[in-house]
């Protein structure tokens, strides 16, 4: 089976470059994590010091033939995938060999190189993954994690074969799994928690160490979100009546505890990141 690359919009909108009529997916190349380390050196001292390392973006590089019926097809061709390709905004991209994974991409400019005739040619398209990382293609708070899902491959993502994943919870003690092997860190990456109850919920993930408070009581009907850094009650900015706290979620299990409420409820939504 022929290898598909997919362009998906922020819209939603996805298409396949191979639905252009005469262009054909030769391969795909990732060339994986760009680890870029910050060293510091001193005088009189040997060595340099580890400033800490972060992860610069990456390239994907994709491999395409065309083939038309005579020069007009060609030239026609050649605009039609410089439109889909060249836009303001990023977009994403996945291919059928690692289907649950997604790159939020620009595309360097490209070139086409004929082979032998006025119709026919080869170009390789280099997109830039400026976040450094893979994303999954599902969200854990709409997307369920099962063998049915197309959001998800079950081979490779990192899911344990032997446990339901839950990301809506009704209980105080509860786990939540992050099946990537990158921290969600809520400063940088999309995370999205919702908490429901009565009284005043303090949320603690017991793995990380990290504490998150509101301070006034909740309502039967009050939801409180943190939407990345930005807590909000019913949708209103209310970081004022918190201790500032963060959460995010390390690779693997996260023991949680919500407390201070009765009726606890919690739902978690993120996107798993892959090096």
């Amino acid at each position: 089976m022929a290898e598909t690359l997919i362009i998906e919009k922020l819209d939603g909108t996805k298409k396949a470059v191979t639905d252009i009529k005469g262009a054909h997916l030769l391969s795909v190349r990732d060339m994986g994590p760009q680890p870029a380390t910050d060293y510091g050196q001193m005088s009189g001292v040997d060595g340099r010091q580890d400033n800490g390392t972060t992860f610069d973006l990456r390239i994907i590089e994709a491999d395409f033939l065309y083939s038309g019926t005579d020069r007009w097809d060609y030239a026609l061709a050649m605009r039609a995938i410089w439109a889909e390709i060249f836009d303001y905004d990023p977009f994403y991209i996945s291919w059928s060999r690692m289907p649950g994974f997604r790159y939020l991409v620009k595309c360097k400019p490209f070139e086409f190189t004929k082979i032998g005739n006025l119709r026919s040619g080869t170009f390789t398209i280099q997109f830039e993954a400026f976040r450094g990382f893979a994303e999954s293609q599902g969200r854990t708070d709409i997307d369920p994690i099962n063998m049915q899902s197309e959001k998800y491959q079950m081979i490779g993502q990192g899911f344990p074969m032997d446990e339901d994943l839950i990301y809506h919870h009704t209980e105080s003690s509860f786990r939540i799994f992050n099946a990537g092997n990158v921290r969600v860190n809520p400063r940088f990456h999309f995370c999205l928690i919702s908490i429901k109850g009565t009284g005043s919920p303090i949320l603690t993930n017991q793995t990380t160490g990290e504490v998150f408070q509101y301070f006034p009581a909740l309502s039967s009907g009050d939801e409180l979100t943190i939407d990345g850094i930005y807590p909000k009650l019913n949708g209103v900015s209310c970081g004022r009546d918190t201790n500032h706290g963060l959460i995010s979620m390390a690779p693997g299990w996260n023991d949680m505890q919500l407390s201070g409420l009765t009726n606890p409820e919690s739902t978690f939504g993120f996107y798993f990141l892959y090096k």
